[in-house]
This record gives structure tokens, C-alpha cells and sequence, in this order.
């Protein structure tokens, strides 16, 4: 009958293949190719149990039936009936009834190992996955752990069955825990990505990313939850860190009083502090990150700026100090000290630059006024050393002078008297005359000497300087045209009107055409300007002499002799007042001309210049007076002067 069964033409798609050994379906590659196997357990007891743990202990997908005469035989088998997915009794087989069972047993087979296969993949998962995994009930009591929740706190996967999170932590999390698992039992809605706290009994402190779920049942019943935490303590602690980094960063930005800002490779700031914000008058982050300079400089600035930003960014070449000036609001400037580097990625890329601008006006001021007053110093200790000098060289030059005029009044009128004597005599005559102009020329000196070295006491009347020059111009007409120089006169109409002593001042000009005369021994021109000028700044040398002398809103007189000589050697320049000092010949001079021209100018309260000629070949010598308004004492040396300087 079974026979008859296995042989119908109603088997459908089954393949028959007998074997009468296990030996021979060993040789067989039954494991891919069959669907089931049928054992008839008559065969005996040995190759019996041999074959069915073979087979059922494989729990591959062949299924493994066995055919037995009734029931007495098959609990000859029971040890090993439960590796059988069907069995068969030949006593009570209906017809058709054995292709029904292998197919069943099949099917039961296939199912039992995509659920032994799923079972195997979730238990691998379970056992593998470093995250803690974990089933409740209804009471928040652990059902079912994972080797990985187990370990991390402390049990095996039995011993935590039962427990709930009040055994592991502390009220603190323990309870809000708890209430998350009844919520979501009472409402079915999951808790996905919840950061945690755990704190242990012990003291110490974790932190998860949890996500829970409802655990239903077949029908859809919620009976309890289940869970995956993943531990982020390492990430926790370095995002801690990195916000403390952060918030530090964050402060000193904001506290130092640098500009401080960053862009990325287009220029778009990215950080911007505070400083940089008023500066850019911006209110928050919000309006400047993402701006670029063009948005807060016109388009000529900005161009620089952006210009200057990409070459950094294409060259990685940063730019250090770099000193800037701006114009404040009120007016004032102020001095920065700009630096801008590349920022680099990890990649040692340039992905934009970092810029900090640091205030140094004040240090810049300091700088200034350590220099103006290193200068007024410096002038100080020279102008006292000129005092002391000049002291010493006034006695030496009076009591030179006294000592030497007596001799030679006596030496003078000794040639006169000779003179009247010997008149015969041209030779005695040649001579005499020669000692008359020796002696004229040694008096001429000690005149000069005792100037030097008079006391300075002069009497001031108003005079207008133009009428004084013409006078001048005229006694030394004759010196003029025996020169060959020719007067050119650029004088104000109007009269310019100063405080002078007259004698001394006719006697400064003589000096300076005199002087102008021997730097044009074969001619020239001298050309004569005057005209009013009033002081409205300090110019760039706030210690300068002009500061010193005069004050902001002085009406000055300035007169200027220019010739076309051969100038003044740039060795001489600062040597043109010293007393003694002389360009000219040996016996053409003593060099106490321009010393005693400074000295009585600045008697007058003004001041003299000798320069060369910007425009062309020559000297110019420059004297300043204050204007005469009516009151003497407007202009004495001894009244305040102002001081301004332009920012």
C-alpha cells in the first residue's frame, strides 16, 4: 500500500529516490536538494536513532517523517521523537493521507527553520550588539536581557530577571524611568532618542540614549515594554568639554578688547565678537555672520579689504601687525594693529582666515608724546649747552675785546702821528696806511665782539619793516652795484607794522644782504618778499620752535631774502648760528654775523630761518616778527602759548 502511495501518478511534482543506508544518503547531497525524508523504522533500532539525529539534530529545512506499524513500536523511539517533524502508522493510513502529511511536515519544516534562523539572528544580535537591550511587563520588571545590559551592570542574565530599575539606581532616575514605561503603557506612544541620566547607588554616573517601545502580544496587547540604551558617557563627557571649551572661547572673544573675527574662503564672516560688531555697528550675531565687507564699507574699502582677505586664503601667507588708522566719529584717530591667518582644517586645507585688530591708540599717543617730549629734552640740554657755551665764550670774547681796543687806540694814534710826521716818504706813507686799515679791521672785530657779548637791553617803538628794509637797501645801494646784483622787491603795500629797535634791526639786515652778497661773487639777484600771515596750526612738530614762540591765532610778519648763489652745503646747515662760524675765506669775516642776527631777532620775539631755495639755486633766509595791534606786551615771550595738534 505504501508502495502504491509513493508510485502514484498524483505525487505531483516529488521526485522519488530511494537509499537503504544512511551511508548511502550521506552520499547524497540531501541537505540541498531534498524536501523530506521518510524513515520506515522497521529497519532496526541502531540505524533508527542513527538516521533521526542525523537529520533532526541538522534543523535544516528537510523535514523527517517516520513510518511505524503502530504505536507500541513508535514509543520504542520516544527519546528521539521529538527531532521527528511527523510520524506515520501503517495500521491507520488512509488513502492519500501520506502526500498530505509530507506536505504538511514540509511546510512545518520550512517555517520552523525561518523561525529557528530568526530566533538565531535576534539572539546573535542580542548577544553581539554593545547596546543594552531589554524586555519588561507591566510592572517595569526585567523579562528578558541582553549579555550586554547584563554586564554593564553587574549580573548574568538570569539573576536580573525579576528586577526592576529600583534595584540598579537611585530614586532619581530610577522613578522618572519607571513613570516613562507606565506612560507608555497607558498610551501605546514610544519614547525615541531620550537622553538619560543614570545615576547608580554607588555614586557614580552614566549617560544614555534610550529608546522605548510598547511590547504587544499576538492579538495587539500591551504587556510590558522593551527597550535599547546605548551608552554616550565618552560623548556626554567630551561634549561637556567642548561646551566649557566653548563657553570659554565664547567669553574671551567677548571680553578682550581686540577685534576679533573669522571668515571662510569667500570672505562671509562665520565669528564675529563683540568689539567687531560695534565696530562693524552690527546688534547681534544673527545680522553679521554670513554678511561680508561689502556690507559694511563702501565698495572702494571693501574692495581692498576683500582683495587683501583672498590673498591670504590663496597664498596661506598671513599678515602680521599691520598698522591701520581710522577716523572716529568725533573726528579723533585712532591706530589698529591688524593680524590675519589662515584657518586650516584637520587637512592642513585653507578653508578661510582669522583676523584680530587691536586697539593702539593710546600706546600710539604715549609714542608720540615720549617722542615730542625726547625732543623738547634733546633741545633743552642743546640749547642749554649753547647757553653755557655762549656764556662763556660772551666773557671770553668781552674780556678779549677790553684787554686788546686799549693797545690799539694807542697803536691808532701812534699812526696818526706818524703819519702827519712823514709825509714825504711815500714808502712810510704805503706803510702807515697799510697799519691805519689793519687796526680799523682789528677795531672792526672787537666791536663785534663787545656786541656779541653786551647785555641784551634794547628800547621797542611800532615801525612799519617795509620803510626799515628801503632804508637798508639804500645805505648799501653802492655795495649793490659794485656786486653787480640786482633788487628785486615783492614787499605788501600795506605797512606791516612790528615792535623793533631800530638800530639792531637795520643792523640784522645788513648782515643778511651782506652775507647774500658774498654767495654771488660774480653777481646775481635778491629778491625781497614781505607779507602777513596768521598761525592757524602747529603743523606736524607740536614742540617745534614756531610752537614755542608763538600761539595759535598770532597775526605774524614774516619777511624772506632770497638770492641765486651757490646755496648752503648740507654739512653746514646746522652749523650756519654757531658763533665763529664762517663758509668764508680766512680774514674775510669772524663768524658772529648770523649769531648776532638770531640773538637780536630774538630779542624781538620772532624767529629766523636759513634754508636752501626749494625752486632753484640759492638761499633764503626767513624772519618771522609778531605783528604790532597796539598793545606791546601781546607778543612778549613771557605770555602762554597754545598748543594743538590734529587728529
Amino acid at each position: 500500500m505504501l508502495s502504491s502511495q509513493l508510485e502514484s501518478d498524483d505525487i505531483g511534482s516529488f521526485e522519488l529516490r530511494r537509499v537503504s543506508s544512511l551511508k548511502q544518503l550521506n552520499k547524497l547531497p540531501w541537505q540541498a536538494e531534498c524536501h523530506a525524508v521518510l524513515l520506515d523504522m522497521r529497519i532496526g533500532r541502531s540505524l533508527v536513532r542513527e538516521t533521526i539525529q542525523t537529520i533532526g539534530e541538522s534543523q535544516g529545512t528537510v523535514a523527517l517523517l517516520c513510518l511505524c506499524r503502530n504505536h507500541k513500536e513508535l514509543l520504542n523511539y520516544q527519546e528521539w521523537i521529538h527531532l521527528v517533524d511527523d510520524y506515520l502508522l501503517l495500521e491507520s493510513m488512509d488513502d492519500g493521507e501520506l502526500l498530505t502529511r509530507i506536505s504538511h511536515a514540509i511546510r512545518r519544516r520550512k517555517k520552523e527553520y525561518e523561525l529557528i534562523h530568526e530566533q538565531t539572528l535576534l539572539q546573535s544580535l542580542m548577544d553581539n550588539i554593545p547596546d543594552a537591550i531589554y524586555f519588561k511587563d507591566l510592572e517595569s520588571r526585567f523579562t528578558k536581557v541582553n549579555r550586554a545590559m547584563a554586564e554593564s551592570y553587574g549580573f548574568d542574565r538570569i539573576s536580573i530577571l525579576g528586577m526592576t530599575d529600583f534595584d540598579l539606581f537611585t530614586e532619581e532616575h530610577a522613578r522618572a524611568a519607571y513613570e516613562d514605561e507606565q506612560a507608555i503603557i497607558r498610551t501605546g506612544k514610544p519614547i525615541i532618542g531620550k537622553v538619560e541620566k543614570e545615576t547608580y547607588r554607588d555614586g557614580h554616573v552614566t549617560w544614555v540614549t534610550t529608546s522605548k517601545v510598547p511590547l504587544c502580544d499576538n492579538n495587539g496587547r500591551i504587556i510590558g515594554t522593551m527597550g535599547i540604551s546605548r551608552s554616550i558617557t565618552d560623548m556626554k563627557q567630551v561634549q561637556d568639554t567642548l561646551d566649557k571649551e566653548r563657553i570659554l572661547l565664547r567669553t574671551i572673544l567677548n571680553n578682550v578688547p581686540d577685534r576679533i573675527f573669522v571668515k571662510d574662503r569667500e570672505g562671509r564672516y562665520i565669528v564675529s565678537n563683540h568689539r567687531h560688531r560695534r565696530f562693524l555697528q552690527a546688534t547681534s550675531d544673527d545680522t553679521v555672520i554670513g554678511k561680508t565687507v561689502y556690507d559694511y564699507f563702501d565698495k572702494e574699502d571693501a574692495d581692498i579689504l576683500h582683495n587683501e582677505d583672498m590673498h591670504i586664503v590663496r597664498s596661506g601667507i598671513g599678515l602680521i601687525n599691520s598698522e591701520e588708522q581710522q577716523i572716529n566719529d568725533d573726528g579723533s584717530l585712532a591706530w589698529f594693529l591688524t593680524s590675519k591667518v589662515p584657518l586650516v582644517d584637520e587637512n592642513g586645507d585653507t578653508i578661510g582666515l582669522v583676523g584680530i585688530a587691536r586697539d593702539v591708540t593710546d600706546q600710539k599717543n604715549t609714542e608720540v608724546k615720549l617722542r615730542s617730549t625726547i625732543n623738547i629734552l634733546n633741545d633743552t640740554r642743546l640749547q642749554l649747552i649753547e647757553s653755557e657755551k655762549l656764556k662763556t665764550v660772551g666773557r671770553l670774547a668781552a674780556g678779549v675785546a677790553h684787554e686788546v681796543k686799549n693797545p690799539l687806540g694807542v697803536v691808532r694814534l701812534g699812526v696818526d702821528y706818524l703819519r702827519g710826521r712823514l709825509k714825504e716818504r711815500r714808502e712810510f706813507k704805503e706803510l702807515l696806511t697799510d697799519m691805519l686799515q689793519a687796526t680799523d679791521k682789528a677795531n672792526e672785530v672787537i666791536m663785534e665782539l663787545l656786541d656779541y657779548s653786551s647785555p641784551h637791553k634794547i628800547s621797542m617803538d611800532p615801525m612799519d619793516i617795509n620803510t626799515l628794509i628801503r632804508k637798508v637797501l639804500a645805505l648799501l645801494r653802492h655795495n649793490f652795484k659794485e656786486a653787480g646784483i640786482h633788487i628785486t622787491e615783492d614787499m605788501l603795500k600795506m605797512p606791516l607794522v612790528v615792535m623793533t629797535d631800530t638800530t639792531k634791526l637795520e643792523q640784522v639786515f645788513i648782515n643778511l644782504f651782506l652775507n647774500a652778497i658774498a654767495a654771488m661773487p660774480n653777481g646775481g639777484e635778491i629778491c625781497i618778499r614781505t607779507e602777513r600771515q596768521r598761525m592757524n596750526h602747529t603743523g606736524s612738530n607740536v614742540s617745534g620752535e614756531m610752537t614755542e614762540r608763538f600761539k595759535i591765532g598770532d597775526r605774524l610778519v614774516v619777511v624772506e631774502i632770497e638770492d641765486s648763489g651757490h646755496g648752503i652745503k648740507q654739512a653746514d646747515k646746522d652749523k650756519l648760528f654757531e658763533p665763529f662760524f664762517s663758509t668764508r675765506a680766512t680774514g674775510d669775516g669772524t663768524g658772529l654775523g648770523l649769531s648776532v642776527t638770531r640773538s637780536i631777532v630774538e630779542m624781538h620775539h620772532g624767529m629766523i630761518t636759513l634754508e636752501n631755495c626749494p625752486k632753484h639755486t640759492g638761499a633764503c633766509a626767513r624772519a618771522i616778527f609778531p605783528e604790532y595791534t597796539g598793545s606791546t606786551n601781546e607778543s612778549s615771550p613771557h605770555s602762554p602759548s597754545s598748543k594743538s595738534s590734529r587728529h
